[in-house]
């Protein structure tokens, strides 16, 4: 687990400082090693220097390298100097930068061993991407199995090679221009280098009032993209502004229904305990977060089955019943023989880690479950370097109570003739005030269930808000997130989040928390060869009608009682509504009333105080819209400083308005 970033500028000198000072903007992902490699792309005169210097990166300036490539080291897999990066081939011709987790890198060395490549390290997954490269090319990716972004400069080639993992669960950025292309894994490592980063992005701060967050290709600059999850780009570094990113992977959903019910169970459970037990491969100290949720229980249960010590916990908890799972999580450390962290997250500390959101994500991030996911991360990392996650499982196994509820508006709306529920709902709709109790609801209610899933990660009253034109349908849910080979409908919305809100969403919120702290987070159920099974389970297997994640819920039937396998659902979520009318109401304000704030730029003052209003009363919950309104405001004002700095920032963030 690492960071990483480079900056490949033919026929003209990288400024190397700028590089090294975006390296050091992000050492919070690698506190254990710097690694930089220099030089020339039309010959193979490259330096590699480990653990330099910002003096020692400057003197390489001498030689006017024009390609930079720098990694920031969280040592997890071979902890040997050998296997610091940038990584080369043995010629030098090759040179590698990654950051993640290669899990089945044992069973690849030994395939490529068997080649005839020759391996200079003992046992590093770097590596092998080097020699897969060169084996296979692009085609690399999809023998990996595991969460990865890297790069591959390709110097006999003239060309660049970018990938990202499956389901986003590492992240990265990326800038083309006539010059060259620029890479990292956080913006804020872009933000170092001159003329990369653009003005703030119109149409993504308005992605961000209506989803929570700026989903790829888009970033909230101009100028730089994201690569998507499962995406990878070829860059010819002749005419880099031609590249264009590629899918090579995605589900195929092909029900088998020659298999028996004991059958599915025995190989879903294998699957299982295979991807967990890949996922506990590591030289350092390692354990699971365990929420007290189905999911995280599961693969603690097969970690602790595993090991032959007791396996390290964490658990946070809160003093409000209602956001607490303390007791379930007790429980399964009871069962398993677990040494349990616990913590208690008083709301005090909870809302002293909130200014730092927006330093951590870069980006304008509204989901609030990355506070107390920050809290648990801090203290895994007390005690172990790898965390053991359950984040995947809904999405794998239908276990989202959206996704009954969109089962029986469906019922009630999919044999009427469009015209009526465009009619009746719709004039029900427009009758019914937005700031009151259930036109949340109400706003589900309108033809064709791919419509009504994307309203559910849609806010377009937020929207009608603004005074700036919205870009509408650029803004908007791509439409090839809707999967067109799902025949049955929970396949379908299971497939949406699986490339929308994994991505978008659950992956940046787990990976920025943990890497701030220097933690390695791995996601057993993020497998896709587990993935690839579930789509070719019969439905019924996994959802019933009622309730999904069946056939995790009967491995935990094996050790558990009812009342705790099949419990209802509770988010790993923190108490915005009370905090807006109490804690955080006198903070709010003077945060979003500001007579120069930029939130205020964007929607009129009268419409923010309508929302605090209508919160406060207690007519309807409008604690995300708030929150989004919140962070908005806390970034711009983080990254308005950073833009004023010159000596580090020096693009131009306008105002939307």
């Amino acid at each position: 687990m690492c960071g990483i970033l480079g900056l490949i500028t033919p026929h003209k000198p990288v400024e190397l400082l700028a590089c090294h000072e975006g390296c050091e903007a992000i050492s919070h992902r690698g506190p254990d090693g710097y690694g930089v490699v220099a030089g020339r792309t039309h010959s193979r005169d490259a330096n590699f220097l480990n653990n330099p210097s910002k003096q020692l990166v400057g003197s390489l300036g001498k030689k006017g390298p024009d390609f930079f490539l720098g990694h920031r080291r969280l040592a997890v897999i071979d902890l040997a100097d050998a296997a610091a990066q940038p990584m080369s081939n043995e010629t030098d011709s090759l040179w590698v930068v990654f950051n993640g987790e290669i899990y089945n890198f044992v069973e690849l060395r030994c395939e490529l061993a068997g080649l005839g490549h020759r391996f200079k390290t003992d046992h590093s997954d770097t590596e092998v991407l080097v020699h897969g490269y060169e084996q296979w090319g692009e085609r690399v990716v999809d023998r990996l199995r595991g969460m990865f972004a890297f790069a591959v400069l390709d110097l006999e080639a003239n060309r660049l090679f970018l990938a990202r993992d499956r389901f986003g669960e590492k992240p990265l950025y990326y800038h083309l221009s006539a010059d060259g292309v620029a890479f990292c894994s956080e913006l804020k490592g872009l933000l170092q280098i001159p003329n990369i980063v653009g003005s703030v992005s119109q149409q993504s701060v308005f992605a961000f009032l209506h989803h929570g967050f700026v989903p790829a290709p888009m970033s909230i600059f101009e100028n730089v993209k994201k690569l998507k999850a499962a995406e990878q780009i070829t860059i010819d570094l002749d005419s880099p502004r031609n590249a264009a990113p590629r899918t090579y992977w995605d589900l195929q959903y092909e029900p088998d229904y020659q298999k028996t019910r004991s059958q599915w169970a025995e190989e879903f459970a294998g699957a299982l305990g295979e991807s967990v037990a890949l996922r506990t491969i590591s030289d350092v100290p390692l354990g699971t977060f365990l929420s007290g949720g189905i999911d995280s229980t599961v693969v603690t249960g097969q970690v602790s089955r595993l090991s032959t010590k007791p396996v390290q916990a964490f658990s946070v908890g809160f003093p409000m019943a209602s956001h607490d799972e303390r007791e379930y999580s007790t429980l399964a450390a009871e069962k398993f023989g677990l040494h349990h962290h616990i913590e208690v997250v008083e709301p005090e500390s909870l809302l002293a880690t909130v200014p730092r959101i927006a330093e951590i994500f870069d980006e304008p991030f509204a989901d609030s479950s990355a506070i107390p996911t920050l809290a648990v991360s801090r203290l895994a990392r007390q005690h172990v370097t790898v965390a053991l996650s359950g984040d995947g499982g809904d999405e794998l196994l239908a276990g989202y109570g959206r996704y009954r509820l969109q089962q029986q508006i469906s019922r009630i709306l999919d044999w009427q003739p469009q015209w009526f529920v465009k009619m009746f709902f719709g004039a029900a709709r427009r009758c019914w005030p937005q700031h009151v109790r259930g036109s949340g609801l109400l706003k589900q209610f309108i033809p064709g269930r791919k419509a009504r899933y994307f309203s559910l990660f849609s806010d377009d009253y937020l929207l009608s808000l603004a005074t700036a034109d919205y870009p509408g349908a650029e803004a908007g849910i791509p439409e090839d997130t809707w999967p067109q080979n799902a025949t049955e409908p929970i396949d379908a919305m299971c497939s949406f989040d699986r490339r929308f809100y994994i991505p978008e969403d659950l992956m940046v919120k787990v990976d920025r928390t943990s890497m701030s702290v220097s933690l390695e987070a791995r996601a057993p159920l993020l497998d896709h060869i587990l993935f690839e099974l579930s789509s070719r389970m019969p439905l019924e297997l996994k959802f019933d009608g009622a309730q999904g994640k069946l056939p995790f819920k009967r491995l935990l039937a094996k050790d558990f009682d009812e009342s705790f396998v099949n419990r209802p659902k509770r988010g790993f979520a923190v108490p915005l509504g009370k905090w807006f009318r109490g804690d955080l109401y006198n903070e709010f304000n003077d945060v979003l009333l500001g007579r120069n704030g930029f939130v205020r730029s964007i929607i009129p003052a009268k419409c923010i105080e309508r929302l605090i209003g209508g919160h406060v009363k207690g007519s309807r919950d409008q604690s995300p819209r708030l929150w989004k309104l919140y962070v908005l405001e806390k970034w711009y004002s983080q990254y308005g400083i950073l833009a004023s700095n010159t000596d580090g920032c020096p693009h131009n963030t306008t105002r939307v308005a």
